[in-house]
C-alpha cells in the first residue's frame, strides 16, 4: 500500500512511506546520543482521607435532605 505510514508507525522523513531513508532521517538527529530521557512527571493522586471526607460530607447532606 502505498502513503500507509506516520510518524507513529515510523515515517520519520514525512514522505509516506516506512523505508531505509527513514532510519537515516533518524540517525541523522542524533537524538539517540542523547542519553536516557528524563522521568515523567507523575499527575498527584487524591489521598484516601479527601475521599472519605467527600463520601462523609456527601452522606450527612443526603441524610439532612429526608
Amino acid at each position: 500500500m502505498d502513503n500507509n505510514s506516520t510518524w507513529s508507525t515510523g515515517d520519520w522523513n514525512g514522505d509516506g512511506e516506512f523505508t531505509t531513508s527513514d532510519l537515516v532521517v533518524a540517525f541523522q538527529d542524533g537524538g539517540y546520543e542523547q542519553g536516557p530521557r528524563s522521568a515523567v512527571s507523575s499527575v498527584p493522586e487524591s489521598s484516601g482521607m479527601l475521599s472519605l471526607l467527600i463520601g462523609g460530607m456527601l452522606s450527612l447532606f443526603a441524610r439532612s435532605r429526608r
